[in-house]
């Protein structure tokens, strides 16, 4: 395989969007909180030539169960959404409404890093001129594909039948992208808050071409829009409302859809729910088995 890693492993996570440090005066720190069962592990891309790391999070039984495999969740802006997703992982175990697995979020290597311009690259699937930030999604979908993916699979029990993607805004443009150009990557995907009128409505091409070739989608896929998403942008909502219109009246065999707009909620805020809800209808099949 094509990659480089250097593993970090905690006995909890400890990064600087997890953790607090607070103090009354110099001789008075207290320690920082961490989550336990969390490991960094660290990815070098030769396709990218990027330093990235992978944020996971350890099934509760996988020590106790050396022989049991367990799928994955993959998701955007680990930076941002790890505790986010960790939280609402273990809530909906202690609700057997999921089943255990992975979580890994996505992240990046180094210090005082511009998150939003890396994510922006990563996740956008086509070139602005006005942004030259924007494009590298055909790339990081390939990162995925080719090098996360492999590391993850080569170095834990991972049951390979069924993966997760997720991602909000720019993630959830980029799950889209993913699902629409490589479906058989990923069995289910979340789309919370989706940039669904990224570059002129090009992802609703995208989505009129793959129509076109294909009648059977065997994939979940659960969407949300929230309800007061930007108040200067009404258009925002409005696209990810006419792209869930056009995916349901498609009616492609095998496939599982769910599209929802959060009552009195916004654009950032919208990620509880979503990934609560998400979660449990792409993992409403394995419970049924």
């Amino acid at each position: 395989m094509n990659w480089q890693t250097k593993t970090i492993i905690h006995t909890g996570l400890l990064i600087s969007c997890l953790s607090a440090v607070y103090s009354q005066d110099s001789s008075n720190t207290f320690p920082c909180y961490k989550l336990d069962g969390t490991e960094i592990r660290e990815v070098h891309s030769k396709i990218t030539n990027q330093d990235y790391e992978l944020i996971v999070n350890i099934p509760y039984s996988y020590k106790q169960n050396p022989a049991k495999h367990y799928p994955v969740v993959y998701f955007c802006d680990g930076f941002y959404d790890f505790p986010l997703l960790s939280e609402i992982y273990g809530d909906e175990i202690f609700d057997k409404t999921i089943g255990e697995c992975f979580l890994v979020g996505f992240s990046y290597k180094g210090k005082n890093l511009d998150y939003g311009k890396l994510r922006m690259y990563d996740y956008s699937p086509t070139y602005m001129k006005q942004d030259n930030r924007t494009g590298g999604a055909p790339e990081f979908l390939n990162v995925i594909e080719k090098e996360f993916i492999p590391f993850i699979e080569s170095t834990y029990r991972i049951d390979t039948t069924f993966r997760v993607l997720g991602g909000s805004s720019m993630g959830g443009l980029f799950t889209l992208y993913a699902m629409f150009t490589k479906p058989a990557l990923f069995n289910a995907y979340i789309s919370i808050s989706p940039a669904a009128g990224w570059d002129n409505d090009w992802l609703f091409r995208v989505e009129e071409t793959f129509h076109q070739h294909r009648s059977e989608f065997p994939v979940s896929l659960y969407m949300t829009g929230a309800e007061k998403e930007f108040a200067d942008r009404p258009a925002f909502l409005e696209s990810i409302k006419s792209l869930g219109a056009v995916i349901q009246k498609r009616h492609y065999k095998n496939f599982r859809f769910e599209f929802r707009v959060l009552d009195d909620a916004y654009h950032a805020g919208s990620k509880p729910e979503g990934y609560t809800r998400g979660l449990k209808f792409v993992f409403e099949p394995l419970l049924q088995k």
